[in-house]
């Protein structure tokens, strides 16, 4: 199971007098209003906030936190669900998140101050301050290809998150290992490109990654709830969501504040938290050109290199354009920026919507020509309900006033409407919806997206528009009536019956009786090994290539357990002549058998509390 690494402190004094009582800015920054004096209407706001409390209600999410501020007035701002789930805690507002890439606008905004003070140029060669990249391959690597993702360096070179000592040290190894294609020839999402970014801002500045975020952008912005967590015993830490992982009915918790911090140092393309109100400072000088208060943070030529349209946005490791659901709209990138331009754009179009997203559920949208932000923070990583609100921000904020119109369902489309259960991967008696979208055959998976259908081929498969590594088919009956769907994705199959679920509760499981499978087992083929614990009241197994423990469904009735992120995946303990557990073996989804031997003495006293990591 190989991870796939996604996706600033202020000054002492700073946190000591501003962070002592509480959130020190809070809703003070964008004063609240009537919706009504600021254009919108609060009949569109409730309904936009019931669109985010059903996300959580449908448990396509745990938590969530929305703010809208119209005309630097906030409008707008709820909650929903759980911080902690686990723990009971609500979510409140101006909980901390992690931000993952959203970092990546701060990191961009820190080049474009030295491009300002003339210390760094877009056309220089990565090479000048970052010596792995002196080589064959990557001599010729500027600072504008790795600002605009158009650099040939791969998402991410992580194989462990505290693999490297500095954000130098992972630089200089990024430009070791080269591009993967020509530099300049295409758009390729990188995280690995914006860490050597971040690093190229050390080398300039002669200042941490983090140290000169804060003197530079945090500080003057007044950003006091946006930082690196360093030290654990911040009392902003205590604020931080949980961070979960997984889907409908598989939501496991993979880190909470205590222990050790998420991340080893500050890099380029994450590590940044915030909250939704603190972010949206940040954006507010992306509207102003620059500027904060009377004082003018970036100049106007920064904002505008930063927001220029350079390629087609395509998603992660892939050329799929990235996906949204502005009508008429499509994404694009700047330079560390995300931006929506018409889809019949000219070119030299200013974008209508800039922003950008994190990987763990956070998101913020702007509009500079209605003075409109849009912010929706979560914490639940896999879920792709935080895109999918924008069809309902479009329609009940944006163009409010827009008929739509209901399609006639064509008749050789009704067999297949419904709903079909759907029990792979991390869904467990989840219902898929087949219906008609933009005037096609879809599948709606909850908790991700709509998927548009192209008509069946000869063998009678509905591959996805979106990328044709994904197809469905219909089973019927002897009747002719639709009875199923088979998916088929990756060389596998999955059966889903036609029908409702039942949504049962998840049997509870014995911590005294399964302590007997808690310890250490052998990876064989590397020396490596392999933890079985008690994580947040279930049996977990944590694998030295995968940050977070991986939780485990209680064994069905031939009793094997299953990944909750990936039910797929069985494991079976093997006991020997007397009873006690020898190995585990997991069973991967193509039936190959992997067996990790026991290396450890069963610990008669092991807990919860001893087994937890």
């Amino acid at each position: 199971m190989k991870r796939h690494t996604f996706s600033l402190c202020l000054t002492l004094f700073t946190t000591l007098i501003l962070t002592a009582s509480g959130p020190a800015y809070s809703d003070s920054a964008f004063p609240v209003d009537a919706p009504e004096n600021q254009g919108v209407a609060t009949k569109a706001l409730d309904a936009l906030a019931e669109v985010a409390r059903l996300q959580v209600e449908k448990d396509h999410l745990v938590g969530a936190e929305l703010l809208v501020i119209k005309n630097r007035r906030t409008v707008l701002h709820e909650t929903f669900g759980y911080r902690d789930r686990e723990d009971g805690l609500a979510w409140e507002e101006n909980t901390i998140c992690n931000i993952r890439s959203m970092t990546k606008t701060f990191t961009g905004a820190a080049a474009q101050l030295l491009i300002d003070r003339g210390e760094l140029k877009l056309d220089d060669r990565v090479a000048q301050y970052i010596p792995g990249f002196d080589t064959d391959e990557a001599r010729e690597i500027t600072i504008d290809q790795i600002m605009s993702h158009r650099a040939g360096l791969p998402l991410s070179i992580l194989t462990a998150i505290d693999e490297y000592p500095d954000l130098h040290m992972m630089a200089n190894a990024v430009g070791e290992r080269g591009p993967e294609f020509e530099p300049g020839s295409r758009f390729w999402y990188s995280d690995s490109g914006t860490d050597v970014l971040g690093a190229v801002v050390e080398v300039v500045s002669g200042q941490l990654l983090n140290e000169f975020i804060e003197t530079n952008l945090l500080t003057p912005l007044g950003m006091a709830d946006t930082f690196y967590v360093s030290d654990m015993t911040d009392p902003r830490v205590e604020r931080i969501a949980g961070l979960y992982f997984g889907g409908v009915g598989a939501w496991s918790k993979g880190w909470e504040p205590g222990g050790e911090p998420f991340y080893p140092f500050a890099w380029g393309s994450q590590t940044l938290y915030s909250t939704p109100m603190d972010y949206a400072k940040f954006l507010a000088m992306w509207m102003d050109q620059g500027r904060v208060g009377e004082d003018q943070l970036l100049s106007r030529e920064a904002v505008a290199r930063t927001l220029e349209p350079i390629s087609e946005m395509t998603s992660l490791g892939s050329d799929m354009r990235s996906p949204t659901f502005f009508p008429d709209l499509e994404t694009y990138y700047g330079r560390m920026s995300q931006l929506w331009l018409p889809a019949d754009a000219a070119e030299g179009e200013t974008p209508v919507v800039i922003g950008h997203g994190g990987s763990d559920g956070t998101m913020a949208w702007v509009w500079p020509e209605l003075d409109l932000m849009v912010l929706y923070f979560t914490q639940s990583r896999g879920s792709l309900s935080v895109l999918r609100i924008e069809e309902d921000i479009d329609r009940l904020l944006i163009h409010p006033d827009r008929v739509v119109r209901t399609a006639e369902v064509p008749d050789e489309y009704k067999p297949y409407l419904g709903t079909y259960v759907a029990n792979f991967a991390s869904f467990r008696d989840v219902e898929f919806t087949v219906l008609v979208h933009n005037g096609r055959l879809a599948l709606d998976v909850p908790g991700q997206l709509v998927f548009d259908l192209h008509n069946p081929d000869d063998e009678g498969k509905w591959y996805f528009v979106m990328t044709d590594q994904v197809a469905v088919s219909f089973d019927t009956g002897e009747g002719g009536d639709v009875t199923g769907l088979k998916m088929y994705e990756a060389g596998q199959t999955f059966e889903l019956p036609k029908g409702k679920a039942e949504r049962k509760p998840e049997p509870m499981i014995d911590l005294a009786q399964v302590k007997e499978y808690v310890g250490t087992y052998l990876v064989e083929e590397t020396g490596e090994h392999v933890q079985m614990l008690i994580h947040d009241g279930r049996l977990a197994v944590k694998t030295p290539d995968v940050m977070m423990p991986l939780d485990l469904y209680p064994p069905d009735e031939s009793g094997l357990w299953s990944l909750r992120v990936n039910q797929s995946v069985k494991i079976r303990f093997d006991e020997d002549e007397n009873g006690q557990v020898v190995s585990f073996t997991a069973i991967m989804p193509d039936g190959t058998e992997l067996v990790r031997t026991r290396v450890d003495e069963v610990d008669e006293s092991s807990g919860e509390n001893a087994s937890d990591e």
